[in-house]
Parts: structure tokens; C-alpha cells; sequence
């Protein structure tokens, strides 16, 4: 199948899109920093927002984006690692209630590391290679940006995600602790690193 896949930048457009699965995937860590944030209006509605602007590493610039047949199969959301943190405008815009509980994931770094904070794969897609593919590109984009490593932040409990990338080579190299309202769904999570080799010309 990864033969039929085709890659593509993700464009303002796609924000929306973007959206829907970096909520997905968050595992509560989007609702709790933007559940209620604006009155009237969804957590997803203000993370398209967030993915529209251009002007912090939340954005959709960083973004690849994966089809089949026509449609979106996959999403690879990353930057370097050392933009990993908490832009100006959210710390002033959120509450210390509403960060306080993710800021150590928001701020997770491994130096040199290209930094995946989503990859999602459709979930009608999933074992047919998307992932693999997804994480391939991961991988050249990382060595083209001259990244010495992947690195990526997963729960324990989410059992699939955390078997893939075992199998990928990544390994756990920070454990982090669920904070504030993310103790409801879930106990421990680890900061995991895939070292690159160098590559040689």
C-alpha cells in the first residue's frame, strides 16, 4: 500500500483536518488546555484556529500530510525539538489551572531530535503500512534538517502506539507522570528516542 500513498505539505486550508486528528490523538491534553476556553466555541473549532496561524510552531507548516485514493490517511505533525515549548501568546491567553497540568509535555525536549508531536493514521488504514510509511518520512525529514534523532512523547496505556515504536527502534529515555485532570485517563507516559545514524558523504 505505501506504494499508492502520496505525501503533501498540509496548507491553511487543511486546518480543520489537522484539527480533528491532533485532538484525536492528544488523549486529553487539547481539551485541557482549550475545553471552554471561548465561549460557544469547540475545542476543535479553536485548535483549527491555532493550526491557521503561521506564527508559532503550532501551525499547519509543519505539517505532512499522507492520502490514498483520494483520501487523508495520514498526518505527521513535527519540529525541531528545540522550538518544543510553550509559545508567549498561550502563556498569556491560559490559565496556570489550564497549563500548570501539561506544561512538562509541552515543554519535553531531547536535544538535536526532530520532535513528532502527532502521528495519526486513519483509522479504517491502520496495519496496512501508513504508520510506517509516515515514520519513513519522519526519518528524512529529520536527517535533511541535520537531527541526530527522532524523539516523541506516548502514555504507556495507549498499548499500540507504544508497540509500534518499540519496534521502530525508539527507545524510553524520560518517564513523565500524568498531572492535574489527566490523572483521570491515564498514569504514566515516557519521552522516547530513535537515534539516527550519521549519515556519511
Amino acid at each position: 500500500m505505501s506504494d499508492s500513498l502520496t505525501f503533501r505539505p498540509a496548507a491553511a486550508a487543511d486546518a480543520a483536518a489537522l484539527a480533528s486528528c491532533i485532538h484525536e490523538v492528544s488523549a486529553g491534553v487539547v481539551d485541557v488546555l482549550l475545553h471552554g476556553l471561548l465561549p460557544g466555541v469547540s475545542v476543535r473549532d479553536v485548535l483549527t484556529m491555532v493550526m491557521r496561524d503561521a506564527s508559532s510552531h503550532y501551525s499547519h507548516k509543519n505539517c505532512v500530510m499522507t492520502e490514498y485514493e483520494g483520501r487523508m490517511a495520514g498526518l505527521l505533525f513535527a519540529y525541531a525539538a528545540a522550538e518544543q515549548s510553550i509559545p508567549p501568546l498561550m502563556e498569556r491567553m491560559l490559565s496556570a489551572k489550564r497549563l500548570e497540568p501539561v506544561r512538562e509535555l509541552l515543554t519535553l525536549c531531547h536535544p538535536g531530535s526532530l520532535y513528532i508531536n502527532t502521528l495519526w493514521v486513519d483509522a479504517g488504514l491502520r496495519g496496512l503500512g501508513v504508520a510506517d510509511a509516515l515514520m519513513d518520512y519522519a526519518r528524512l525529514w529529520a536527517e535533511d534538517a541535520g537531527h541526530n534523532s527522532i524523539s516523541l512523547f506516548a502514555w504507556r496505556d495507549n498499548e499500540r502506539a507504544v508497540s509500534f515504536y518499540r519496534r521502530q527502534g525508539f527507545a524510553s529515555v524520560r518517564e513523565v507522570a500524568a498531572q492535574g485532570a489527566l490523572r483521570d485517563q491515564h498514569d504514566t507516559g515516557d519521552l522516547y528516542v530513535l537515534p539516527l545514524e550519521p549519515t556519511h558523504v
